[in-house]
């Protein structure tokens, strides 16, 4: 950025004479506004806020004297460089003493001009370098009194932190008031692909979250943050209930805005004490633990949960009559039994959510269990329940696990009755579709027998069979076929394409095109331009 400069004289010569004696733009500057008296030189400081300016020391209106007054009295920062007359040289030195660089006699020689100015730029260099030391030292020194804060008022959320230590008094003189809540922000596992970020992103968007949170916290209130666990926890300070909620709904809203990520806040209920931290957050934690139950990307405020007592007779009922609908051949009786069953399970497992994992699959382990000891036909193709509760534990909200619930439902229906022939086809013409639907995420051998609801080893051998190659094979060739698609009709980086084919590692993508093409990527696309 250009050094801005005024130039200030009554005469139009000596004005003109200036703004041609040095070639400004060489030196890194230029001119933004010329004066001919002292209030003209006034309005230009105003108007321009010039980082010099080189003025005649005797003009109408006002004198130099007057000008440094003013621009010293204001505390502008701008460097002054006065010309004078012979007969002004003692009244030139005094403006020096009041602040002025330096001073000129006229005639002015280049050579001195050129030294002046030279002067002037190291000064205002050498401010700029101070300065930038002073924020540096300034950001420095916060940051460890951050780091600080943040460790003593992890401590006392933790209950580890002493009423007599310096910690707690000194978070005692920051955070003061009648009630005091904390809230815990966490990044939501769905939609943001926080899971493929690079080590170096998740540093920088947790420093963006604190800043964001601390920021809030200063404009709100007062309190303070601290990140745990990759959780940014924050106390607050307030008189009126409602205030945390506010401030948690601020926080997710701005996280959103500037970062584009989906973030959800539980909020812990008020303590009066400083001391009494350690229960506002054990709530906190439990209210961000409810976003299974009742959703991603929101604010949940602490409130005791009461589980459906009385429970496992409606459960039995509701089983028995979703075993009677599939033998019976009725999807709609045993699809809407099913959301019945789910929904008391729900409310007898709410706040837990191992407990409603556990409890849906001893659910669907009776009720296939029994489905296959009926006198029904049935196809069997390795149906999966020794891992089904591992999968059922990989859902993150309870509806999505009901989702998966509900495709295992149909899958079981439609194994009843059906012919072993057709029903492979109709199988692997699903898991075929779901592959080239996932290819490029981090898909596996595990993760798409799953999906077919059979044991990954029998899935193996049947995929085989079905398809002539292995599954891994499979794969790599349906993401080759993609790279090339790429390589030929678009200008993306390597490694923007080996992202969109399912490779995190460029060079492993690389690897494999070379192993399967017969040339690297670059090598590749540089053949089609030849």
């Amino acid at each position: 950025m250009k050094v801005s400069v005024v130039l200030a004289d009554d005469e139009p010569l000596i004005l003109k004479g200036l703004s041609k004696l040095i070639p400004w733009e060489e030196h890194g500057m230029r001119i933004v506004g010329y004066a001919h008296d002292g209030q003209e030189l006034l309005d230009a400081i105003e108007k321009h806020q010039p980082d010099i300016i080189i003025s005649d020391i005797s003009m109408p209106h006002l004198s130099g004297i007057d000008i440094i007054r003013d621009i010293n009295q204001r505390q502008l920062p701008i460097k002054v460089i006065f010309i004078s007359a012979y007969q002004e040289f003692s009244y030139a030195r005094d403006a020096v003493a009041f602040g002025a660089v330096d001073y000129l006699v006229k005639p002015i020689r280049k050579i001195d001009f050129e030294a002046v100015i030279a002067k002037t730029l190291s000064l205002i260099h050498e401010e700029d370098e101070q300065d930038k030391r002073k924020n540096k030292l300034h950001l420095l020194e916060r940051k460890d009194r951050d780091n600080e804060m943040g460790a003593w008022l992890e401590q006392l959320a933790e209950g580890t932190l002493s009423e007599y230590s310096e910690g707690y008094q000194c978070l005692t003189n920051k955070i003061y008031g009648s009630n005091y809540t904390i809230g815990v922000v966490t990044i939501d596992p769905i939609g943001n692909d926080n899971e493929r970020w690079p080590g170096q992103t998740r540093k920088l968007v947790e420093f963006s979250i604190h800043n964001i949170v601390q920021e809030i916290l200063e404009e709100y209130g007062r309190g303070y943050s601290y990140v745990k666990n990759e959780r940014h926890a924050f106390v607050l300070s307030h008189d009126f209930t409602e205030e945390p909620i506010r401030v948690a709904t601020v926080i997710k809203d701005n996280i959103a805005n500037y970062l584009k990520l989906k973030v959800s806040v539980g909020v812990g209920k008020p303590v009066q004490q400083l001391k009494q931290l350690q229960i506002s957050r054990e709530q906190a934690e439990q209210a961000l633990d409810m976003t299974y139950f009742s959703g991603l990307n929101r604010v949940i405020l602490y409130h005791d949960q009461e589980q459906r007592k009385d429970s496992e007779g409606t459960w039995f009922t509701l089983q028995s009559k979703i075993i009677q609908s599939l033998t019976g051949g009725s999807w709609e009786d045993s699809l809407s039994t099913m959301e019945l069953l789910l929904s008391v399970i729900e409310s007898a497992t709410i706040g837990n959510r191992q407990l409603a994992v556990s409890t849906c699959f001893s659910s669907l382990l009776y009720i296939v269990q029994e489905v296959k000891k009926a006198d029904v036909p049935m196809s069997d193709l390795g149906f999966d329940i020794q891992h089904l509760q591992g999968r059922l534990g990989t859902y993150d909200t309870y509806e999505d696990m009901c989702g998966g619930i509900y495709d295992l439902l149909q899958e079981l229906c439609n194994r009843i009755g059906d012919k072993q022939g057709n029903k492979e086809q109709t199988l692997i013409a699903r898991v075929v579709n779901y592959i080239e639907d996932h290819y490029m995420q981090d898909i596996s051998l595990e993760s798409v027998a799953a999906v077919a609801f059979m044991n990954p080893y029998y899935f193996s051998s049947f995929f085989k069979k079905h398809m002539k190659r292995n599954f891994k094979q499979y794969v790599t060739d349906l993401r080759m076929k993609q790279a090339i698609v790429f390589l030929k009709h678009t200008d993306m980086m390597v490694y923007e394409i080996a992202e969109k084919v399912g490779y995190n590692n460029a060079r492993h993508f690389s690897d494999m095109f070379k192993k399967q093409i017969g040339k690297l990527p670059q090598e590749f696309k540089n053949s089609l331009r030849s």
